[in-house]
Protein backbone atom coordinates (compact mmCIF):
# COMPACT_ATOMS: atom_id res chain seq x y z
CA UNK A 1 0.00 0.00 0.00
CA UNK A 2 1.36 3.23 -1.08
CA UNK A 3 1.88 5.98 1.57
CA UNK A 4 -1.07 7.94 -0.51
CA UNK A 5 -3.47 5.19 0.26
CA UNK A 6 -2.98 4.81 3.79
CA UNK A 7 -6.02 4.90 6.10
CA UNK A 8 -4.24 8.26 8.23
CA UNK A 9 -4.06 10.04 4.80
CA UNK A 10 -7.72 9.29 3.61
CA UNK A 11 -9.12 10.48 7.03
CA UNK A 12 -9.27 14.27 6.37
CA UNK A 13 -10.34 14.36 3.13
CA UNK A 14 -12.96 11.61 3.55
CA UNK A 15 -14.21 14.17 6.78
CA UNK A 16 -14.30 17.20 3.91
CA UNK A 17 -16.56 15.34 1.34
CA UNK A 18 -18.87 13.95 4.10
CA UNK A 19 -19.51 17.23 5.94
CA UNK A 20 -18.79 20.16 3.26
CA UNK A 21 -21.23 22.04 4.96
CA UNK A 22 -19.73 22.61 8.40
CA UNK A 23 -16.51 23.25 6.83
CA UNK A 24 -17.96 26.14 4.53
CA UNK A 25 -19.43 27.58 7.32
CA UNK A 26 -16.09 27.57 9.44
CA UNK A 27 -14.38 29.50 5.91
CA UNK A 28 -17.21 31.77 5.62
CA UNK A 29 -17.47 33.22 9.08
CA UNK A 30 -14.23 33.63 9.08
CA UNK A 31 -14.12 35.51 5.77
CA UNK A 32 -16.75 38.25 7.38
CA UNK A 33 -14.24 38.26 10.73
CA UNK A 34 -11.67 39.11 8.64
CA UNK A 35 -13.66 41.94 6.30
CA UNK A 36 -14.81 44.00 9.12
CA UNK A 37 -11.88 43.74 11.08
CA UNK A 38 -9.12 44.89 8.82
CA UNK A 39 -10.62 47.96 7.99
CA UNK A 40 -13.92 50.68 7.09
CA UNK A 41 -13.30 51.47 4.38
CA UNK A 42 -14.66 50.16 1.16
CA UNK A 43 -13.85 49.14 -2.43
CA UNK A 44 -15.43 49.96 -5.76
CA UNK A 45 -18.23 47.76 -5.93
CA UNK A 46 -18.68 47.83 -2.20
CA UNK A 47 -19.40 51.46 -2.08
CA UNK A 48 -21.81 51.55 -5.00
CA UNK A 49 -23.77 49.05 -2.85
CA UNK A 50 -23.83 51.08 -0.37
CA UNK A 51 -25.26 54.02 -1.95
CA UNK A 52 -27.71 51.96 -4.29
CA UNK A 53 -28.16 50.40 -0.93
CA UNK A 54 -30.14 53.75 0.40
CA UNK A 55 -33.38 53.20 -1.31
CA UNK A 56 -35.48 51.00 -2.76
CA UNK A 57 -35.93 51.33 -6.25
CA UNK A 58 -36.25 48.84 -9.73
CA UNK A 59 -33.46 49.74 -11.50
CA UNK A 60 -29.98 50.74 -10.04
CA UNK A 61 -27.81 52.16 -13.87
CA UNK A 62 -26.17 49.41 -15.41
CA UNK A 63 -26.40 46.36 -13.15
CA UNK A 64 -29.58 44.38 -12.46
CA UNK A 65 -31.36 44.97 -9.22
CA UNK A 66 -31.22 41.78 -7.17
CA UNK A 67 -28.01 42.06 -5.57
CA UNK A 68 -28.89 45.63 -4.32
CA UNK A 69 -32.29 44.45 -3.28
CA UNK A 70 -30.29 41.92 -1.31
CA UNK A 71 -28.17 44.61 0.21
CA UNK A 72 -30.59 47.01 0.90
CA UNK A 73 -32.84 44.60 3.28
CA UNK A 74 -29.51 43.79 5.32
CA UNK A 75 -28.82 47.59 5.46
CA UNK A 76 -32.21 47.77 7.05
CA UNK A 77 -31.24 45.76 9.60
CA UNK A 78 -27.57 46.49 10.19
CA UNK A 79 -27.23 49.99 8.28
CA UNK A 80 -25.09 50.90 5.91
CA UNK A 81 -21.36 48.97 7.30
CA UNK A 82 -18.98 46.75 6.35
CA UNK A 83 -20.46 43.83 7.90
CA UNK A 84 -23.22 44.16 6.27
CA UNK A 85 -21.27 44.23 3.11
CA UNK A 86 -19.67 41.14 4.66
CA UNK A 87 -22.79 39.40 5.26
CA UNK A 88 -24.47 39.45 2.05
CA UNK A 89 -21.02 39.15 -0.72
CA UNK A 90 -19.88 35.54 1.58
CA UNK A 91 -23.34 34.63 2.39
CA UNK A 92 -23.65 34.38 -1.52
CA UNK A 93 -19.88 32.89 -2.02
CA UNK A 94 -21.11 30.22 0.24
CA UNK A 95 -24.55 29.59 -1.86
CA UNK A 96 -22.83 29.72 -4.74
CA UNK A 97 -20.68 26.48 -3.62
CA UNK A 98 -23.67 24.97 -1.97
CA UNK A 99 -25.63 25.18 -5.67
CA UNK A 100 -22.62 23.97 -7.64
CA UNK A 101 -22.22 21.02 -4.99
CA UNK A 102 -25.69 20.45 -5.32
CA UNK A 103 -25.33 20.39 -9.49
CA UNK A 104 -22.88 18.01 -9.40
CA UNK A 105 -24.56 15.70 -6.54
CA UNK A 106 -26.97 15.19 -8.96
CA UNK A 107 -24.54 13.14 -10.76
CA UNK A 108 -21.18 12.38 -8.85
CA UNK A 109 -20.89 11.04 -5.24
CA UNK A 110 -19.52 13.21 -2.35
CA UNK A 111 -16.09 12.97 -3.37
CA UNK A 112 -16.54 14.67 -7.39
CA UNK A 113 -19.41 17.15 -6.06
CA UNK A 114 -16.71 18.41 -3.44
CA UNK A 115 -14.25 18.52 -6.20
CA UNK A 116 -16.61 20.21 -8.27
CA UNK A 117 -17.81 23.27 -6.02
CA UNK A 118 -13.97 23.38 -4.75
CA UNK A 119 -12.83 24.12 -8.40
CA UNK A 120 -14.60 27.62 -8.02
CA UNK A 121 -11.77 28.17 -5.42
CA UNK A 122 -8.91 27.47 -8.21
CA UNK A 123 -10.57 30.38 -10.66
CA UNK A 124 -9.39 33.53 -9.85
CA UNK A 125 -12.23 35.88 -10.72
CA UNK A 126 -14.60 33.76 -7.81
CA UNK A 127 -11.88 32.29 -5.56
CA UNK A 128 -9.97 35.44 -5.05
CA UNK A 129 -11.39 38.87 -6.96
CA UNK A 130 -14.74 37.93 -5.69
CA UNK A 131 -13.02 37.79 -2.24
CA UNK A 132 -11.70 41.76 -3.14
CA UNK A 133 -14.03 43.38 -4.85
CA UNK A 134 -17.12 41.76 -6.98
CA UNK A 135 -20.84 41.85 -6.31
CA UNK A 136 -23.38 40.81 -9.40
CA UNK A 137 -20.85 38.06 -10.72
CA UNK A 138 -20.70 36.31 -7.49
CA UNK A 139 -24.97 36.49 -7.63
CA UNK A 140 -24.89 35.63 -11.08
CA UNK A 141 -22.70 32.54 -10.62
CA UNK A 142 -24.93 31.22 -7.95
CA UNK A 143 -27.61 31.18 -10.47
CA UNK A 144 -26.07 29.81 -12.98
CA UNK A 145 -25.75 26.44 -10.88
CA UNK A 146 -28.94 26.64 -9.38
CA UNK A 147 -30.09 26.44 -12.92
CA UNK A 148 -27.69 23.45 -13.87
CA UNK A 149 -28.78 21.80 -10.54
CA UNK A 150 -32.71 22.01 -11.31
CA UNK A 151 -32.31 21.24 -14.92
CA UNK A 152 -30.26 18.03 -14.09
CA UNK A 153 -32.72 17.24 -11.95
CA UNK A 154 -35.45 17.22 -13.91
CA UNK A 155 -33.70 15.51 -16.99
CA UNK A 156 -32.84 12.23 -13.84
CA UNK A 157 -36.59 12.88 -12.18
CA UNK A 158 -38.89 14.68 -14.40
CA UNK A 159 -41.45 16.97 -12.23
CA UNK A 160 -43.25 19.73 -12.19
CA UNK A 161 -41.41 21.06 -9.00
CA UNK A 162 -38.22 20.87 -10.91
CA UNK A 163 -39.89 23.51 -13.86
CA UNK A 164 -40.74 25.78 -10.40
CA UNK A 165 -36.96 25.42 -9.57
CA UNK A 166 -35.58 26.39 -12.92
CA UNK A 167 -37.87 29.27 -13.44
CA UNK A 168 -37.01 30.52 -10.06
CA UNK A 169 -33.64 30.46 -10.55
CA UNK A 170 -33.59 31.99 -14.17
CA UNK A 171 -35.48 34.69 -13.38
CA UNK A 172 -33.22 35.61 -10.24
CA UNK A 173 -30.34 35.36 -12.96
CA UNK A 174 -31.95 37.74 -15.24
CA UNK A 175 -32.48 40.34 -12.19
CA UNK A 176 -28.24 39.33 -11.67
CA UNK A 177 -26.95 40.16 -14.64
CA UNK A 178 -28.20 41.01 -18.25
CA UNK A 179 -25.09 38.00 -19.23
CA UNK A 180 -27.30 35.41 -17.88
CA UNK A 181 -30.11 35.70 -20.95
CA UNK A 182 -26.73 34.21 -23.04
CA UNK A 183 -25.60 31.63 -20.15
CA UNK A 184 -29.30 30.59 -20.31
CA UNK A 185 -29.83 30.92 -24.66
CA UNK A 186 -26.49 28.05 -24.54
CA UNK A 187 -27.96 25.88 -21.91
CA UNK A 188 -31.33 25.74 -23.41
CA UNK A 189 -29.81 25.32 -26.87
CA UNK A 190 -27.83 22.34 -25.33
CA UNK A 191 -30.51 20.57 -24.17
CA UNK A 192 -33.01 20.79 -26.55
CA UNK A 193 -30.35 18.97 -28.77
CA UNK A 194 -29.91 15.85 -26.51
CA UNK A 195 -33.00 13.87 -27.04
CA UNK A 196 -33.14 12.89 -23.60
CA UNK A 197 -32.64 16.54 -21.79
CA UNK A 198 -35.73 17.60 -25.17
CA UNK A 199 -37.90 14.93 -23.20
CA UNK A 200 -37.53 15.84 -19.95
CA UNK A 201 -37.62 20.02 -20.57
CA UNK A 202 -41.35 19.24 -22.62
CA UNK A 203 -42.41 16.99 -19.72
CA UNK A 204 -45.48 17.75 -17.61
CA UNK A 205 -45.17 21.23 -16.35
CA UNK A 206 -42.89 22.64 -18.32
CA UNK A 207 -44.64 26.11 -18.35
CA UNK A 208 -44.19 26.79 -15.07
CA UNK A 209 -40.51 27.67 -15.55
CA UNK A 210 -41.12 30.26 -18.18
CA UNK A 211 -44.40 31.40 -16.82
CA UNK A 212 -42.50 32.14 -13.31
CA UNK A 213 -39.60 33.21 -14.75
CA UNK A 214 -41.51 36.03 -16.66
CA UNK A 215 -43.02 37.11 -13.45
CA UNK A 216 -40.30 37.31 -11.53
CA UNK A 217 -37.91 39.62 -14.14
CA UNK A 218 -41.42 41.31 -15.08
CA UNK A 219 -41.22 44.29 -12.62
CA UNK A 220 -37.81 45.18 -13.21
CA UNK A 221 -38.45 44.18 -17.20
CA UNK A 222 -40.63 47.37 -17.44
CA UNK A 223 -38.04 49.39 -15.62
CA UNK A 224 -35.57 48.55 -18.35
CA UNK A 225 -37.88 49.66 -21.14
CA UNK A 226 -37.93 52.90 -20.54
CA UNK A 227 -33.77 53.06 -18.73
CA UNK A 228 -32.64 51.16 -21.54
CA UNK A 229 -29.53 53.57 -22.60
CA UNK A 230 -28.63 54.16 -18.91
CA UNK A 231 -28.75 49.72 -18.34
CA UNK A 232 -26.67 49.42 -21.85
CA UNK A 233 -24.16 52.38 -22.25
CA UNK A 234 -21.49 51.01 -19.74
CA UNK A 235 -21.31 47.89 -20.40
CA UNK A 236 -21.06 48.29 -24.13
CA UNK A 237 -18.13 50.99 -23.35
CA UNK A 238 -16.13 48.42 -21.49
CA UNK A 239 -16.51 46.06 -24.60
CA UNK A 240 -15.03 48.57 -26.35
CA UNK A 241 -17.27 47.59 -29.65
CA UNK A 242 -15.44 48.70 -33.06
CA UNK A 243 -16.56 49.31 -36.27
CA UNK A 244 -13.28 48.32 -37.55
CA UNK A 245 -13.77 44.59 -36.46
CA UNK A 246 -10.59 44.84 -34.78
CA UNK A 247 -10.69 41.04 -34.49
CA UNK A 248 -6.95 40.29 -33.38
CA UNK A 249 -7.21 42.20 -29.94
CA UNK A 250 -10.48 40.74 -29.48
CA UNK A 251 -9.73 37.22 -29.55
CA UNK A 252 -6.49 37.86 -28.02
CA UNK A 253 -8.75 39.84 -25.10
CA UNK A 254 -11.68 36.78 -25.11
CA UNK A 255 -8.33 34.23 -24.97
CA UNK A 256 -6.48 35.65 -21.82
CA UNK A 257 -10.26 36.07 -20.10
CA UNK A 258 -10.76 32.42 -20.68
CA UNK A 259 -7.08 31.68 -19.63
CA UNK A 260 -7.03 34.08 -16.50
CA UNK A 261 -10.57 31.88 -15.87
CA UNK A 262 -9.56 28.53 -15.91
CA UNK A 263 -5.75 28.45 -16.01
CA UNK A 264 -5.21 27.65 -12.34
CA UNK A 265 -7.75 25.06 -12.25
CA UNK A 266 -6.51 23.46 -15.58
CA UNK A 267 -3.09 23.52 -14.09
CA UNK A 268 -3.86 21.92 -11.00
CA UNK A 269 -5.86 19.31 -12.69
CA UNK A 270 -2.81 18.30 -14.83
CA UNK A 271 -0.79 18.22 -12.02
CA UNK A 272 -3.03 16.31 -9.73
CA UNK A 273 -4.58 13.89 -12.13
CA UNK A 274 -1.63 13.38 -14.59
CA UNK A 275 -1.92 10.43 -16.93
CA UNK A 276 -5.74 9.34 -15.73
CA UNK A 277 -6.94 12.54 -17.95
CA UNK A 278 -6.25 9.79 -21.02
CA UNK A 279 -8.05 7.08 -19.77
CA UNK A 280 -11.03 6.12 -21.01
CA UNK A 281 -11.81 2.84 -19.40
CA UNK A 282 -13.91 3.89 -16.00
CA UNK A 283 -14.07 0.25 -14.49
CA UNK A 284 -10.13 -0.74 -13.70
CA UNK A 285 -11.18 -4.34 -11.89
CA UNK A 286 -14.73 -5.63 -11.47
CA UNK A 287 -14.58 -5.18 -7.85
CA UNK A 288 -13.85 -1.25 -8.41
CA UNK A 289 -17.50 -0.52 -6.86
CA UNK A 290 -16.51 2.01 -4.66
CA UNK A 291 -15.50 4.19 -8.25
CA UNK A 292 -18.33 3.26 -9.55
CA UNK A 293 -20.48 4.26 -6.33
CA UNK A 294 -18.38 7.60 -6.72
CA UNK A 295 -20.16 8.74 -9.95
CA UNK A 296 -23.48 6.98 -9.73
CA UNK A 297 -22.53 4.35 -12.05
CA UNK A 298 -24.70 1.08 -11.66
CA UNK A 299 -23.02 -2.51 -12.35
CA UNK A 300 -21.95 -1.62 -15.83
CA UNK A 301 -18.29 0.31 -16.25
CA UNK A 302 -19.88 3.76 -17.64
CA UNK A 303 -22.45 5.76 -14.92
CA UNK A 304 -26.17 5.60 -16.56
CA UNK A 305 -26.51 9.30 -17.28
CA UNK A 306 -23.28 9.56 -19.33
CA UNK A 307 -25.39 8.66 -22.48
CA UNK A 308 -26.63 12.55 -22.00
CA UNK A 309 -24.58 14.14 -19.53
CA UNK A 310 -21.72 14.44 -21.81
CA UNK A 311 -23.41 15.48 -24.86
CA UNK A 312 -25.40 17.96 -22.64
CA UNK A 313 -22.32 19.80 -21.31
CA UNK A 314 -19.62 19.71 -24.01
CA UNK A 315 -22.38 20.89 -26.14
CA UNK A 316 -23.55 24.11 -23.77
CA UNK A 317 -19.34 25.00 -23.64
CA UNK A 318 -19.31 24.42 -27.20
CA UNK A 319 -21.77 26.69 -27.77
CA UNK A 320 -20.68 29.31 -25.35
CA UNK A 321 -17.18 29.29 -27.17
CA UNK A 322 -18.90 29.94 -30.57
CA UNK A 323 -21.14 32.66 -29.03
CA UNK A 324 -17.78 34.43 -27.29
CA UNK A 325 -16.09 34.32 -30.66
CA UNK A 326 -18.73 35.56 -32.25
CA UNK A 327 -18.94 38.44 -30.15
CA UNK A 328 -15.41 39.50 -31.45
CA UNK A 329 -16.01 38.37 -35.08
CA UNK A 330 -19.59 39.67 -36.06
CA UNK A 331 -19.92 42.37 -33.54
CA UNK A 332 -16.98 43.73 -32.87
CA UNK A 333 -15.86 42.98 -29.18
CA UNK A 334 -12.47 43.91 -28.69
CA UNK A 335 -12.37 43.51 -24.91
CA UNK A 336 -13.80 40.96 -22.38
CA UNK A 337 -13.33 40.42 -18.71
CA UNK A 338 -12.79 37.52 -16.29
CA UNK A 339 -15.52 37.72 -14.44
CA UNK A 340 -18.18 37.96 -17.97
CA UNK A 341 -16.88 34.55 -18.52
CA UNK A 342 -16.68 33.46 -15.54
CA UNK A 343 -20.52 32.36 -15.31
CA UNK A 344 -20.25 31.21 -18.53
CA UNK A 345 -17.77 28.20 -17.70
CA UNK A 346 -17.73 27.69 -14.36
CA UNK A 347 -19.79 24.50 -15.09
CA UNK A 348 -16.40 23.42 -16.97
CA UNK A 349 -15.19 20.81 -14.00
CA UNK A 350 -18.07 19.23 -13.83
CA UNK A 351 -17.93 18.53 -17.36
CA UNK A 352 -14.52 17.11 -16.78
CA UNK A 353 -15.83 14.73 -14.37
CA UNK A 354 -18.80 13.67 -17.03
CA UNK A 355 -16.20 13.06 -19.15
CA UNK A 356 -13.39 11.17 -17.24
CA UNK A 357 -15.41 9.69 -14.78
CA UNK A 358 -11.96 7.18 -13.82
CA UNK A 359 -10.51 10.36 -12.14
CA UNK A 360 -13.15 10.09 -9.07
CA UNK A 361 -11.77 6.64 -8.25
CA UNK A 362 -9.96 6.31 -5.08
CA UNK A 363 -6.97 7.61 -4.54
CA UNK A 364 -6.60 9.50 -7.89
CA UNK A 365 -6.25 12.98 -7.47
CA UNK A 366 -5.65 13.23 -4.23
CA UNK A 367 -3.67 16.38 -4.73
CA UNK A 368 -6.28 18.23 -6.39
CA UNK A 369 -8.11 18.52 -3.16
CA UNK A 370 -5.32 19.24 -1.10
CA UNK A 371 -4.36 21.90 -3.83
CA UNK A 372 -8.13 23.24 -3.39
CA UNK A 373 -7.69 23.07 0.53
CA UNK A 374 -4.37 25.24 0.47
CA UNK A 375 -5.40 28.19 -2.23
CA UNK A 376 -8.67 28.56 -0.40
CA UNK A 377 -6.91 29.10 3.11
CA UNK A 378 -3.91 31.35 1.35
CA UNK A 379 -6.91 33.23 -0.06
CA UNK A 380 -8.00 33.74 3.19
CA UNK A 381 -4.59 34.83 4.66
CA UNK A 382 -3.82 37.65 1.58
CA UNK A 383 -7.48 38.71 1.90
CA UNK A 384 -6.83 39.50 5.61
CA UNK A 385 -3.57 41.25 5.39
CA UNK A 386 -4.34 43.25 1.89
CA UNK A 387 -4.02 46.51 4.26
CA UNK A 388 -0.37 45.70 5.30
CA UNK A 389 0.52 44.03 1.63
CA UNK A 390 -0.62 47.93 0.43
CA UNK A 391 1.34 49.72 3.00
CA UNK A 392 4.18 47.12 2.47
CA UNK A 393 4.33 48.22 -1.33
CA UNK A 394 3.58 52.16 -0.64
CA UNK A 395 0.53 52.17 -2.72
CA UNK A 396 -2.43 52.75 -0.20
CA UNK A 397 -5.84 52.16 -1.54
CA UNK A 398 -9.62 52.57 0.26
CA UNK A 399 -8.80 49.89 2.88
CA UNK A 400 -6.30 52.51 4.14
CA UNK A 401 -8.29 55.23 4.33
CA UNK A 402 -8.26 56.47 8.23
CA UNK A 403 -11.99 56.63 8.26
CA UNK A 404 -12.99 56.76 11.55
CA UNK A 405 -10.72 59.46 12.09
CA UNK A 406 -12.08 61.25 9.42
CA UNK A 407 -15.22 61.43 10.59
CA UNK A 408 -14.58 62.64 13.99
CA UNK A 409 -12.83 65.27 12.50
CA UNK A 410 -15.81 66.55 10.45
CA UNK A 411 -17.81 65.87 13.77
CA UNK A 412 -15.40 68.27 15.60
CA UNK A 413 -15.97 70.75 12.26
CA UNK A 414 -19.79 70.90 12.95
CA UNK A 415 -21.17 68.38 10.72
CA UNK A 416 -24.19 67.01 12.10
CA UNK A 417 -24.44 64.00 10.64
CA UNK A 418 -28.42 64.72 8.89
CA UNK A 419 -26.69 66.89 5.79
CA UNK A 420 -26.54 65.49 2.12
CA UNK A 421 -23.15 64.02 1.98
CA UNK A 422 -21.10 65.08 -1.72
CA UNK A 423 -18.33 62.91 -2.62
CA UNK A 424 -15.87 63.35 -5.13
CA UNK A 425 -15.96 59.79 -5.94
CA UNK A 426 -18.09 56.91 -5.23
CA UNK A 427 -15.66 55.64 -2.64
CA UNK A 428 -15.01 58.54 -0.22
CA UNK A 429 -19.20 59.01 0.07
CA UNK A 430 -19.81 55.45 1.22
CA UNK A 431 -17.25 55.48 3.42
CA UNK A 432 -18.97 58.61 4.92
CA UNK A 433 -22.47 57.44 4.81
CA UNK A 434 -21.58 54.37 6.83
CA UNK A 435 -20.52 56.92 9.59
CA UNK A 436 -23.30 58.63 9.02
CA UNK A 437 -25.91 56.93 8.48
CA UNK A 438 -28.91 59.23 8.90
CA UNK A 439 -27.51 61.33 6.31
CA UNK A 440 -27.93 60.77 2.47
CA UNK A 441 -24.58 59.90 0.16
CA UNK A 442 -24.26 60.31 -3.65
CA UNK A 443 -20.95 60.86 -5.78
CA UNK A 444 -20.27 63.90 -8.16
CA UNK A 445 -17.54 62.69 -9.78
CA UNK A 446 -18.27 63.79 -13.12
CA UNK A 447 -16.84 66.88 -14.81
CA UNK A 448 -17.72 70.08 -16.15
CA UNK A 449 -21.79 70.74 -16.65
CA UNK A 450 -22.75 67.04 -15.05
CA UNK A 451 -21.03 67.44 -12.41
CA UNK A 452 -22.51 70.97 -12.00
CA UNK A 453 -25.98 69.69 -12.26
CA UNK A 454 -25.10 66.88 -9.63
CA UNK A 455 -23.99 69.53 -7.10
CA UNK A 456 -26.78 71.76 -7.93
CA UNK A 457 -29.61 68.54 -7.41
CA UNK A 458 -27.78 67.83 -3.91
CA UNK A 459 -28.07 71.18 -2.48
CA UNK A 460 -32.00 71.40 -3.97
CA UNK A 461 -32.16 68.21 -1.57
CA UNK A 462 -30.33 69.65 1.22
CA UNK A 463 -32.86 72.61 0.56
CA UNK A 464 -36.01 70.75 0.43
CA UNK A 465 -35.03 67.89 3.37
CA UNK A 466 -34.13 71.53 5.59
CA UNK A 467 -30.60 70.01 6.38
CA UNK A 468 -26.55 70.81 5.84
CA UNK A 469 -24.74 70.30 2.57
CA UNK A 470 -21.20 68.21 3.36
CA UNK A 471 -18.79 67.98 -0.04
CA UNK A 472 -15.63 66.04 0.86
CA UNK A 473 -12.91 65.45 -2.31
CA UNK A 474 -10.25 63.12 -1.33
CA UNK A 475 -6.18 64.23 -2.35
CA UNK A 476 -5.80 60.76 -3.87
CA UNK A 477 -8.63 60.76 -6.36
CA UNK A 478 -10.91 64.15 -6.96
CA UNK A 479 -10.64 64.62 -10.64
CA UNK A 480 -8.76 67.69 -11.37
CA UNK A 481 -10.59 71.16 -11.41
CA UNK A 482 -13.39 69.41 -8.89
CA UNK A 483 -13.31 72.39 -6.41
CA UNK A 484 -13.97 74.48 -9.81
CA UNK A 485 -17.06 72.83 -10.45
CA UNK A 486 -17.86 73.28 -6.58
CA UNK A 487 -17.65 76.72 -7.08
CA UNK A 488 -19.65 77.20 -10.32
CA UNK A 489 -23.24 76.30 -8.06
CA UNK A 490 -21.38 77.56 -4.89
CA UNK A 491 -19.20 80.38 -5.05
CA UNK A 492 -17.03 81.69 -2.58
CA UNK A 493 -17.44 78.74 -0.58
CA UNK A 494 -14.61 78.29 2.12
CA UNK A 495 -12.07 74.97 1.58
CA UNK A 496 -11.16 73.17 4.75
CA UNK A 497 -8.38 70.93 4.73
CA UNK A 498 -7.45 67.86 6.53
CA UNK A 499 -4.38 66.12 6.63
CA UNK A 500 -4.54 62.43 8.00
CA UNK A 501 -2.23 59.48 8.66
CA UNK A 502 -3.29 56.70 6.50
CA UNK A 503 -4.57 53.62 8.42
CA UNK A 504 -1.85 50.42 8.23
CA UNK A 505 0.69 52.11 6.29
CA UNK A 506 4.86 53.33 7.10
CA UNK A 507 5.25 56.02 9.68
CA UNK A 508 6.80 57.54 7.16
CA UNK A 509 4.34 57.96 4.46
CA UNK A 510 2.66 61.34 4.18
CA UNK A 511 0.01 62.02 4.91
CA UNK A 512 -3.63 62.37 3.04
CA UNK A 513 -4.81 65.42 2.33
CA UNK A 514 -9.25 65.24 2.64
CA UNK A 515 -10.87 68.81 1.46
CA UNK A 516 -14.43 69.38 2.54
CA UNK A 517 -16.81 72.61 2.28
CA UNK A 518 -19.46 72.07 5.71
CA UNK A 519 -22.45 74.31 4.42
CA UNK A 520 -25.20 74.32 7.76
CA UNK A 521 -28.70 74.20 7.29
CA UNK A 522 -30.71 76.54 5.95
CA UNK A 523 -28.33 76.62 2.85
CA UNK A 524 -28.95 80.02 0.61
CA UNK A 525 -30.38 79.03 -2.39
Amino acid sequence: MTSAQTPSSRDWQARLYAHPLAWLVLLTVAHVVSRVAISPGMKWDESEQILWAQQFALGYGPQPPLYTWIQWAVCQLLGPSVLALALVKHMLIALTYVLAWQAARTLLGPQGAWRVAGALVLMLPFGWHALRDQTHSVLVTAMGFGAWWALLRQIRAPRPANFAWLGLFCGLGMLSKYSFALFLAALLLAAASVPQTRRALLARGWWLAPILALLIFAPHGFWLLSHWHQATAETLQKMDISSQRAWVQGLASLGLAVLSTLGLWLLVVLLSYRGHLWRTDFCRSPDDASARAATGAPDGCAPDWRSWAWPLLGRYLLLVCLALVGMVLFGGVSHFKQRWVLPLLSIAPLALYVWRPALLAPAVGRGYTSAVVCVALSFLVLATVRPWIAGWRGDADELNHPVPMLAAQLTRAGYDGRGVIVGSDHMIAAMLHSRFPQGFALACAESGPAQAGCIRAARERALAAGVGLLLVARGDRAPAGWWDGVFAVLPSVPVHALDLPLDKMPRNTPPLRYEYVWLPAPITP
